[in-house]
C-alpha cells in the first residue's frame, strides 16, 4: 500500500483534483501565459477549500474576491524572473523547457508574487497607506471591518505554502523550495521590522548603514535572490 508522504496534512475528505496545466506560450505571450497560471492557482484553491476545509460559500467567495483584488495587478517582475531564469538555465544545459516545466516555473513565480501580495496587505495597514497599485488598499476597501485584512494577509501567506505543496510535493527538491520560502520570508520580515521602527528613531539614528540594512533585508532577498534561487 502506498502511504501518503505527508499523512498529517494529507486531507481526509478525498484526494485532490489532478493538476491540468494550460498551454504556456513563453515566446508569443509570456505575460498572458503567466497570468493564466495565477488564475489556475486561484481556481484550484476555490474548488478545494469547501471540500477539504468545510469552507462555507460566503467565506469561499470572500477568498476568491480577496485573491482577485490582491495578488493581481502588479508588474509581476519577480514572478516572471523565475520563468526567464529557469528557461535560461535549461537553454545553457542544451535543453528545451517542456510545457510542464514552464508552468511549474510560473507556479514558483506566483508563489513569490503571492508572498509580495500578503506583505503589501500587511505593510499598508502598518503604514496607514491609502492606495496600492492605483486602487484603495485592501484594508481601506473593507472600511468598518478593515481588521479582517490582517487575517487575509496571513491567509495568503498560508496559501503560498499550499501552492508549493500541491505542485511540488513529489519533486525531489520540495523541501529545499519550502526552506527557501521560509528563510526569505524571515529575512524580509526582519527588514520590515527595521523599517517600521524608523518611526520611533531620532534623526541621527537614520544612517546610511540602517538604510542599507533595510533595503537588503526588506527588499533584495525576495525581489531578486529568491527568483533565481527558485529557478
Amino acid at each position: 500500500t502506498n502511504k501518503p508522504r505527508f499523512p498529517a496534512t494529507q486531507g481526509t475528505k478525498g484526494p485532490a483534483a489532478p493538476i491540468v496545466y494550460p498551454k504556456y506560450d513563453y515566446e508569443g505571450d509570456p505575460k498572458g501565459s503567466f497570468l493564466q497560471i495565477c488564475q489556475l492557482l486561484i481556481d484550484e484553491l476555490v474548488a478545494e477549500l469547501p471540500k477539504q476545509y468545510d469552507l462555507p460559500p460566503r467565506e469561499t467567495k470572500w477568498i476568491q474576491d480577496m485573491l482577485d483584488y490582491n495578488v493581481k495587478g502588479g508588474k509581476m517582475n519577480r514572478g516572471l524572473m523565475v520563468v526567464d531564469a529557469g528557461v535560461a538555465i535549461l537553454k545553457q544545459q542544451g535543453k528545451t523547457p517542456s510545457n510542464e516545466q514552464l508552468c511549474q516555473l510560473a507556479v514558483l513565480g506566483w508563489a513569490i508574487e503571492w508572498l509580495q501580495a500578503w506583505l503589501l496587505v500587511a505593510d499598508d495597514i502598518m503604514d496607514s497607506s491609502v492606495t496600492r497599485r492605483g486602487q484603495p488598499c485592501w484594508y481601506k476597501k473593507l472600511e468598518q471591518i478593515w481588521y479582517v485584512a490582517i487575517n487575509d494577509a496571513v491567509t495568503i501567506e498560508a496559501f503560498v505554502f499550499k501552492i508549493i505543496k500541491r505542485h511540488f510535493q513529489n519533486h525531489p527538491n520540495y523541501i529545499q523550495l519550502v526552506d527557501l520560502m521560509c528563510e526569505t520570508t524571515l529575512q524580509t520580515e526582519m527588514g520590515q521590522l527595521s523599517d517600521t521602527l524608523c518611526d520611533i528613531l531620532d534623526l541621527p539614528e537614520l544612517t546610511p548603514d540602517r538604510w542599507e540594512l533595510i533595503v537588503t533585508y526588506k527588499t533584495s532577498f525576495y525581489s531578486f535572490y529568491l527568483s533565481v534561487a527558485f529557478a
